[in-house]
């Protein structure tokens, strides 16, 4: 087996650069390597020969051999008998082959002389290989087609951009078939290529014209469980389909998710018509349900549809720029050593993966067969294995008791000890201390045990104290008194949340301390008067009340003034109004009033929103008609679009700047859209 370090790496060309690609054509044939043998043509007359060798000879009763010439036979079962000795099959081959019989003790001899072959000799001749013969069963077996020019250079291309996977070309004689292919792919348009993925929720497509992305998309749903290992669509397909929530959200995803992805195929329906290759990944019926629906563009019988012949990632528009520049890579070789280097090397490295692959499969069987080996189900490391308890039956103690390698040695003795002198320890780590201790001085651990659990004891006692003296204080403590609120201010409140909206009736015919009376609070909620009326939209009593002596920075329970706490917009206006008319009347930095304003700053307010309204609806009427004109001259053709007064992009069908980017005689408003016109144009006339 060669080293690594004789392994030259290839040169990587791409199949869309058609200026490298073309010169490596040159003078193309297959390799040698991927060549069979022509096929003998048998004469006639030989084959006749070993018929008539193979006929039965003189034995019309069928009672002997007519290969062997042994007979006749005593019985039925020694017929049978000679028929299956290696004697009787010996002879077979050779007739086929032309040859005369050999006798019993001829073969016999033959069967001594190979037997005293030495071991070291039959396992140099089973070692000694034809190395031709490896090298086209590496070629044969191997996901790439191989190649040679005029120039001595072999180069690799994936067989699944060649053909598809159902048709067998020939590798008799030339290989012309493999070659026409090959040269096929130098076409203008056989560099348009779709790849398709889907996977676990993912989606990812493409359709590519050269190295360039045409048009692509990705979508994700949730559709699987969360480390179940297995999508939700076939968890329900095996019986056990789960009836939480969660499954049937999933089970809507996963519908919504092969919908969304069939419309986007289908909206590529003319993009994947003009393609020459549709390369897909989409494993389970499920994924290619996506792919190949009922009215997918996308047909499985299609000669064009092929997988990939190498494992993808989770499908993303970066994987699948990926995958479509892994397919589209040629590895050329300087010669051909280094080609069979790299090819046998390959091939060797995968046998050996495969045989370690094996001992694994045989050790997991070994582990399934032994029946006393406990099942890991943790994912972290294999448990130990620890040996069974040994079952030991004490004088002190009634039962059986079980003793493993953890368990000290006199362990019986002190529990005898303990139980005798009234202390049972549960716990096994308390045990073994004692049994560690007890060897040095058992008498000492005992005593400190009952002092251990004194302790305990009075912190105990503590916390029920601190507990009783707590209920007793609360008892003890006077309860908290409502403050009465007197009838006019209720009646002042009933108004207030009531349907009427000027409090001037009330206010003249008031009794006592006004402004008082508008800054008592709530108990409940700690609202006054001014709060109330902010809260509820009335900005005329908010002013009334302002004037009467409602403080606007009290602050209620929620630590909001009137201001803050009312949500209209017309009752923070009169606030602010309020404070223009009145600006020394309270403080209103506490307030949280933004400033003052006065009715002339309200009109000149209005007027400018009133403005903008208008301006904003003259852009949409012009927006509106210059999309009208722009779909209007997107459904001419290429020669009305020349000849239109008004001069439009080709593509997105946008006003022209002064001075256009323009090829040919097609004009675009960015180099964007004469990019993606160029891409787009030898597609759709495929079409």
């Amino acid at each position: 087996m060669s080293l690594k370090s004789d392994i030259v790496k290839p040169k990587t060309i791409k199949v869309y650069e058609l200026d490298d690609f073309e010169k490596l054509l040159k003078g193309v044939k297959v390799a040698t390597c991927m060549l069979t043998e022509s096929v003998q043509i048998v004469d006639e007359a030989s084959v006749i020969k070993r018929l008539s060798a193979l006929t039965l000879n003189g034995a019309s009763d069928g009672n002997c051999c007519s290969c062997c010439g042994v007979g006749p036979f005593e019985s039925r079962s020694q017929q049978t008998a000679h028929y299956k000795h290696h004697w009787h099959t010996h002879n077979l081959k050779r007739k086929l082959f032309g040859k005369s019989p050999v006798t019993y003790a001829l073969f016999n001899s033959r069967q001594e002389d190979d037997s005293s072959v030495s071991g070291s000799d039959s396992e140099a001749e089973e070692n000694t290989s034809n190395p031709a013969s490896e090298l086209f069963a590496a070629a044969t077996r191997h996901c790439k087609a191989f190649f040679t020019n005029h120039s001595g250079q072999v180069f690799c291309i994936y067989r699944c951009i060649l053909h598809h996977r159902k048709e067998q070309l020939s590798t008799d004689g030339e290989g012309r078939a493999w070659v026409d292919r090959c040269q096929r792919l130098s076409l203008p348009g056989s560099q348009r290529w779709a790849v398709l993925m889907v996977s676990g929720g993912h989606f990812a497509g493409a359709v590519f014209s050269g190295g360039v992305a045409v048009v692509h998309k990705t979508l994700h749903s949730y559709v699987t469980r969360r480390g179940q290992g297995q999508s939700q669509g076939t968890r329900d397909q095996h019986g056990n389909a789960p009836k939480s929530a969660g499954a049937s959200l999933r089970r809507y995803n996963q519908a919504q998710f092969l919908e969304h992805v069939q419309d986007i195929i289908s909206g590529w329906s003319e993009d994947l018509a003009g393609c020459s290759l549709i390369l897909y990944r989409a494993v389970g019926s499920t994924n290619q349900a996506a792919v190949f629906g009922k009215n997918s563009p996308v047909n499985r019988d299609d000669p064009r549809v092929r997988a990939f012949p190498f494992p993808t990632r989770k499908p993303t528009y970066k994987e699948v720029q990926r995958a479509h520049e892994t397919v589209a890579s040629v590895e050329v070789y300087d010669t051909m050593e280094l080609f069979q280097k790299a090819l046998i090397a390959s091939t060797s490295n995968k046998t050996l993966l495969k045989t370690g692959s094996d001992t694994s499969v045989d050790r997991k069987r070994a582990q399934k067969s032994s029946p006393n080996k406990p099942i890991d189900r943790a994912k972290s490391r294999e448990r130990a294995p620890r040996e069974l308890p040994i079952q030991v039956t004490s004088s002190e103690d009634e039962g059986p008791c079980f003793i493993d390698s953890e368990t000290p040695v006199g362990w019986i003795k002190t529990l005898s000890e303990q139980s005798s002198k009234g202390i049972i320890t549960n716990s096994r780590k308390d045990l073994i201390n004692d049994c560690s201790i007890a060897s040095s001085d058992t008498d000492s651990e005992v005593k400190d045990i009952p002092e251990k659990k004194e302790q305990t004891k009075k912190k105990k006692d503590k916390k029920r104290d601190v507990k009783k003296q707590e209920e007793v204080n609360n008892k003890s403590a006077p309860k908290k008194v409502m403050p009465k609120i007197p009838a006019n201010i209720k009646k002042m409140w009933s108004l207030i949340s009531g349907g009427e909206s000027s409090l001037e009736t009330i206010l003249e015919t008031w009794e006592g301390d006004l402004p008082s009376a508008c800054n008592v609070q709530d108990p409940h909620d700690g609202n006054t008067a001014l709060h109330k009326a902010a809260i509820a939209a009335k900005p005329e009593m908010v002013t009334q009340l302002l004037s009467a002596g409602g403080d606007p920075c009290i602050k209620n329970h929620a630590l909001q003034t009137p201001y803050a706490a009312s949500p209209h917009l017309d009752t923070r206006i009169a606030f602010r109004l309020f404070q223009a008319d009145h600006p020394d009347k309270y403080n209103y930095a506490k307030s949280q009033i933004p400033g003052p304003i006065t009715p002339e700053l309200l009109e000149q307010e209005k007027e400018r929103k009133a403005q903008q309204k208008r301006a904003k609806r003259q852009r949409e009427k012009e927006k509106q008609a210059e999309k009208i004109k722009s779909n209007k001259f997107l459904q001419l053709n290429d020669a009305e679009k020349i000849k239109a007064d008004e001069p439009r992009c080709f593509l997105c069908g946008a006003a022209l700047p002064k001075v256009p980017f323009s090829y040919d005689n097609y004009r675009f408003c960015t180099v964007r859209c004469l990019q993606n016109h160029r891409n787009l144009r030898p597609l759709n006339m495929s079409v």
